[in-house]
C-alpha cells in the first residue's frame, strides 16, 4: 500500500461511523439492556471504546508527537477501574457517550495527519512492548471492529434472547 497512514486515517474514520451505525441499529429502549448474560449492553460497549480511546488510543498515538507514554494499570486493575467508572450506567446518557467518543477519535484522526509517513514505522516503548505508530493504530482499528462486531452481533440475534419487535429500522 503507497500511503498506509492515509488508509489507515481513513479506517480509523469509517470505523468509528461504522461503530455508530451499529448502534443506531439498535431501538433506544435497549441501549442499557444486555443481549445476554454474559455479554455488555449497546451503551456499555460505547463506554467502553469512550473509555479505551481517551486513557490509552488517544495518548499512545501522542507519544509520536512528543506525548509520554500512559499510565494505566494491568488488564484487571484497568477493567476494576473502567467497572466502577460505569457504575451501571445510569450516569451515562448515549447522546454523551457518542459525543465523547466521536470527540476522542476526531482528536486521533488530526494528531495523526500532522505526522510524517517515515514516523509511522518508527518503533517506540508503548503499553504493548516495542511497536510502530502503524501498530498503534492498526489496533485501534482492530478493537473498533472487534466492538462494532459485538453489538451487530446484539442486534442481529437480540429476538433469540429477548421478545422480537419490529423497530423503525427493520421497516426500511
Amino acid at each position: 500500500m503507497s500511503n498506509q497512514p492515509v488508509w489507515l486515517q481513513q479506517q480509523l474514520q469509517s470505523s468509528a461511523s461504522a461503530l455508530l451505525w451499529a448502534v443506531e441499529q439498535h431501538p433506544h429502549e435497549n441501549f442499557y439492556v444486555p443481549p445476554r448474560p454474559d455479554r455488555w449492553s449497546v451503551a456499555r460497549s460505547v463506554f467502553h471504546m469512550v473509555t479505551y480511546e481517551q486513557r490509552l488510543a488517544l495518548p499512545s498515538l501522542l507519544q509520536w508527537d512528543g506525548g509520554s507514554q500512559p499510565i494505566v494499570g494491568g488488564e484487571q486493575e484497568e477493567t476494576v477501574h473502567e467497572e466502577q467508572a460505569w457504575d451501571g450506567g445510569s450516569a451515562h446518557a448515549m447522546s454523551a457517550l457518542i459525543a465523547d467518543f466521536n470527540a476522542v477519535r476526531t482528536q486521533q484522526i488530526e494528531a495523526l495527519s500532522h505526522l510524517d509517513e517515515q514516523g509511522w514505522h518508527e518503533g517506540r516503548d508503548t503499553v504493548w512492548g516495542i511497536r510502530t505508530l502503524t501498530w498503534v493504530v492498526t489496533k485501534t482499528y482492530q478493537h473498533t471492529l472487534e466492538h462494532t462486531n459485538e453489538i451487530l452481533r446484539a442486534y442481529l440475534w437480540w429476538g433469540k434472547y429477548h421478545p422480537v419487535s419490529m423497530t423503525s429500522t427493520d421497516a426500511q
